[in-house]
């Protein structure tokens, strides 16, 4: 018996088959980042759009004087202590800003506690480069920001700026993505396809100001000053200089929401695959050998090269496999050369795509059975911030292995997890996307009968509650996605959340 309406399955399908036909449109779609979106501010790139950056600015401030998401502590230093350096020009001329400016020091005083002397893998992307950057720059300004707490952060950031050294990175490097917190100078070679440096927002406005000067670079500076107008619109607030922390990423949101597809036995969907496969053959034609990147302008990595050889299955390219085990370093996966923190989802992909071609993993295989919690959870990923995503990964790729034991773990894990609502959400809430890939990690497992048996109740209800908040608006608390700042890839998380509800629907 169906869960849902028939209306309700036309509805699902129809909203699915608009997002895979507007896969990629205007460079992906991203919300808004506080950090970025600073960092405009605090390079005054968008003069005439000052007053909204700040209002847009202050509007994310949380009541604990911090911005960023409460639940995850690691993550709101840098978007705090750049809107607080960002804002301060502007302290005296507004009473409001001087009030955030307050509440955001305390903040920083209150939260010391959270950094220790070792890290996690999880932390922001290039934090160890950023945030020591930002804390100069906020002893420049006489803020009186104690950087004691953050010692092992800039212990990190020390090696990372040496291998930035050995490796010279150029152009659409991922080096690049964080030059605002390393580079100097103003040379236009920066600049990668996207008209940005390094594909991200920050780095380019830094350029821009870096550049100010070069009256000669005036066609590159209307380039980079173009990205960032398009930037902006990919968040759809509508203000010229509230941008996301990473633009453009039109093949990282090719990849997912075919990936999603995949995984969820829709690429064939007979309402579905004519829209589908003109995005495989493309997706197809745009690998290449060296692998694929966030955009057809960014360096290759092995997570999402991972995804598209896992999506394309026989599709793929001949020698895919020779292209996946270029990322393969010490029997692991890797997602960029020189990381210095793994990824567990990175290596469950590389599971998936080799299981794909009907080869094994045994070396990422042990590594993530080995990083299984004791209550069966897997957490700490570096491009994820949720438990719920991280493990639903791991169990889908523990899944291609037979390592129902471990899967199983994860199963109870997932249920002991449901919210009363229905939902699941590693914050204080349930979130449309966490709960479809708990969902969807329960649809995986229900091959199995003992694990369909136990799980059935819980799936329904989950599938119930999806049904009812699958259209709740987007806020702050349902960012996941870990960059420089957390965020969403909007249409990514979308498949996911219509896919889960369209396999909820018998056939």
């Amino acid at each position: 018996m169906s869960i849902y309406p028939t209306q309700h399955t036309e509805h699902t399908l129809d909203g699915l088959r608009r997002l895979i036909t507007e896969i990629g449109q205007g460079g992906g779609l991203v919300s808004p980042s506080i950090y970025d979106t600073a960092m405009a501010l605090r390079f005054d790139t968008f003069p005439d759009a000052r007053e909204s950056i700040i209002a847009w600015l202050l509007d994310q401030q949380r009541s604990d004087g911090g911005w960023g998401l409460s639940s995850v502590p690691r993550a709101r230093a840098l978007p705090t202590l750049a809107s607080i350096v960002a804002l301060h020009p502007y302290r005296d001329a507004a009473p409001r800003v001087r009030k955030a400016c307050e509440g955001a020091l305390a903040f920083l005083r209150d939260q010391a506690e959270h950094w220790g002397t070792s890290l996690p893998d999880d932390i922001p992307v290039g934090l160890e480069l950023l945030l020591p950057w930002l804390l100069r720059e906020a002893s420049s300004l006489g803020l009186g920001v104690d950087s004691t707490p953050y010692r092992a952060l800039s212990a990190l950031g020390d090696r990372r700026r040496a291998l930035i050294g050995k490796a010279r990175p150029g152009a659409g490097s991922a080096a690049s993505h964080s030059w605002e917190g390393w580079g100097s100078g103003s040379s236009p070679d920066l600049l990668d396809g996207s008209g940005g440096v390094g594909h991200s927002p920050a780095a380019t406005a830094a350029w821009l100001h870096a550049s100010r000067d070069r009256a000669d670079l005036a066609d590159a500076r209307a380039t980079a000053r173009d990205y960032l107008l398009q930037a902006s619109r990919s968040t759809q607030v509508g203000v010229p200089g509230v941008v996301p922390t990473v633009w453009p990423i039109d093949r990282f949101e090719q990849a997912w929401v075919l990936y999603a597809l995949r995984i969820l036995d829709l690429v064939d969907h007979p309402r579905l695959a004519d829209v589908v496969r003109p995005k495989l053959l493309d997706l197809g034609a745009a690998l290449r050998a060296e692998g694929m990147g966030m955009s057809d302008a960014f360096v290759h990595d092995g997570d999402i090269t991972s995804t598209v050889i896992a999506t394309l299955g026989d599709l793929g390219a001949p020698r895919a496999l020779d292209t996946l085990r270029r990322f393969e370093k010490d029997g692991m996966f890797i997602t960029y050369a020189n990381e210095l923190q793994p990824s567990l989802t990175t290596n469950a992909h590389a599971i998936h795509a080799l299981a794909c071609h009907g080869e094994k993993a045994p070396e990422p295989t042990r590594y993530l059975l080995r990083r299984q919690e004791p209550d069966g959870r897997w957490v700490g990923d570096k491009w994820h911030s949720s438990w719920l995503y991280t493990t639903t990964q791991v169990m889908l790729a523990l899944l291609q292995e037979g390592q129902v034991s471990a899967v199983k773990a994860g199963t109870e894990a997932l249920l002991r997890a449901q919210r009363e609502d229905g939902g699941w959400g590693a914050g204080c809430v349930s979130t449309a996307a966490e709960t479809a890939y708990a969902v969807l990690a329960l649809f995986a497992v229900r091959k199995d009968r003992e694990l369909e048996a136990m799980t059935r109740g819980a799936w329904q209800r989950g599938s119930t509650w999806l049904m009812a908040n699958a259209d709740v608006e987007l806020d702050q608390d349902q960012l996941r996605w870990i960059g420089k700042e957390l965020y969403c890839p909007a249409r990514v998380d979308r498949a996911w959340i219509l896919g889960a509800l369209l396999v909820s629907q018998p056939s």
